[in-house]
């Protein structure tokens, strides 16, 4: 639906998940602009518009912040972040500004007890929802070492960490190992936890992705399955269906009862994975912000980006009552790495990657907006160009090299987009180890009045 109205929207961020969120706004006619200096990905999309006056970045003050937004020649506008940093510095801003520029977040004290991961795991427990094993550093002594291989290392703030290291967690092989990673990592001043690994397939990770209204009304919910994923492990979804939401209903009734118990608001962006030994849906995280299979939702018949706009702006929004089943989402790139990596996996699914990349959105390219998809052509071509003349010779040595982790080109590529990061410097750096149904959207309410 096409809205006619002259307050913009400014997204907050870059890359995959600001793309998304422009192209959103630029189809329902919705004036969008992009604040910020990084404009990767999205600055040749046909919608993208920068703001107007001094740039500031993720690391601007609240100060300075509300300072920019108070310059803008706008009276009224809807910020929507696309990062954690973002998410964090919007939702701190005082009520004086928020009213005339209102952030799509939750209230400060819940993002961040959302986005620090030790206080996430605490709420978990404390709403009963059920969630895998974790324990701080100094606890580590009361994890047996037959059941410390059961354990990896995850940071309680995830953008930094990527951001340093490319990944987003540890594996530990030992416990002299583990005391060791732990050590190097608190000199170098990032907190960290040991989380519990659930075994299982790319397919055990659903996501529940929607937006929670002002007054606390789920009004759009739809639920997703992963298929592949790069690394396998502790990577990104590169490929992601849409699945009826009563296949997953427990995990759709814990996190209704997290959002009521901490008064959630906003996009959402939620995280389980299926326990095969106990049956039960754990809740990984939750992003309390726009994600990357943003344009999934629309392609579902659920348009969350306008839907929060207008209900920013006081405008009645109706609860969502279905969504299509069977819709696909794919990371071009990085789900043929995956595909290849599974290839002879009994758990492989999704089939062959051309398939999704015609039938439904992916990241970068789209029909109505093609240029952005010549970004993510030149940074490949970059990688390509970019590594080392020896390893292009060992390659030529080793002809089982181009296939391995260190050698793919493929592989290097999906490596430095997995963060929803990249800049020209990564395009030399090797990869860091480490439908036609229908269903159920939305309409839970968790404040009730």
């Amino acid at each position: 639906m096409e809205i006619k109205r002259s307050d913009p929207a400014i997204v907050f961020g870059a890359y995959i998940t600001g793309l998304a969120a422009i192209r959103a706004f630029g189809r329902a006619g919705v004036p969008v602009f992009v604040a910020g200096r990084d404009h990767t990905t999205l600055a040749r999309s046909r919608w993208f518009r920068p703001a107007p006056g001094d740039p500031v970045d993720e690391s601007t003050g609240v100060e300075r912040l509300v300072a920019y937004l108070r310059s803008l020649p706008f009276e009224r506008s809807v910020l929507f972040p696309c990062s954690d940093r973002w998410t964090t510095a919007l939702a701190s801003l005082p009520d004086e500004c928020a009213r005339a520029h209102t952030p799509i977040v939750a209230s400060a004290t819940v993002v961040r007890t959302l986005v620090d991961k030790l206080r996430f795991a605490h709420a978990a427990r404390a709403h009963a929802v059920a969630a895998p094993r974790m324990y701080t550093p100094a606890e580590v002594a009361s994890i047996g070492d037959d059941d410390l291989e059961n354990f990896f290392i995850k940071p309680c703030h995830s953008q930094p960490f990527a951001d340093r290291f490319g990944v987003k967690a540890f594996r530990i092989e030992g416990r002299g190992e583990a005391m060791e990673r732990l050590a190097s990592l608190r000199t170098a001043g990032f907190d960290v936890l040991l989380q519990e690994y659930i075994p299982g397939p790319p397919t055990a990770h659903l996501f529940l992705d929607g937006y929670v209204d002002r007054t606390g009304v789920m009004r759009a919910c739809f639920a997703r399955r992963r298929l592949r994923a790069y690394p396998r492990e502790f990577g990104n979804s590169t490929l992601s269906v849409t699945i009826p939401l009563d296949e997953v209903a427990p995990a759709f009734e814990a996190l209704c009862r997290l959002f009521e118990g901490l008064g959630y608001r906003g996009l959402f962006d939620a995280e389980f994975k299926h326990d095969a030994r106990d049956g039960q849906f754990k809740i990984l995280e939750v992003n309390p912000r726009p994600w990357w299979q943003l344009e999934l939702a629309a392609a579902a018949g659920l348009d969350v980006c306008t839907m929060a706009y207008r209900d920013a702006l006081g405008e009645p929004i109706a609860t969502a009552s279905s969504y299509r089943i069977g819709r696909t989402w794919v990371h071009p790139v990085q789900d043929l790495t995956a595909w290849w990596n599974d290839r002879h996996s009994r758990e492989r699914a999704g089939g062959f990657p051309l398939r999704a990349w015609l039938s439904g959105p992916n990241t970068v390219f789209s029909w109505d907006d093609p240029a952005p998809a010549i970004d993510e052509v030149v940074r490949f071509s970059r990688v390509l160009t970019r590594r080392p003349r020896r390893q292009r010779r060992s390659q030529l040595r080793t002809p089982n090299a181009a296939m391995s982790r260190t050698a793919n080109p493929m592989t290097i590529q999906a490596s430095v987009m997995t963060r929803d990061r990249w800049s020209p410097d990564d395009a030399g750096r090797e990869p860091a180890t480490a439908g036609s149904g229908r269903g159920t959207a939305g309409g839970g309410k968790f404040n009730p009045r």
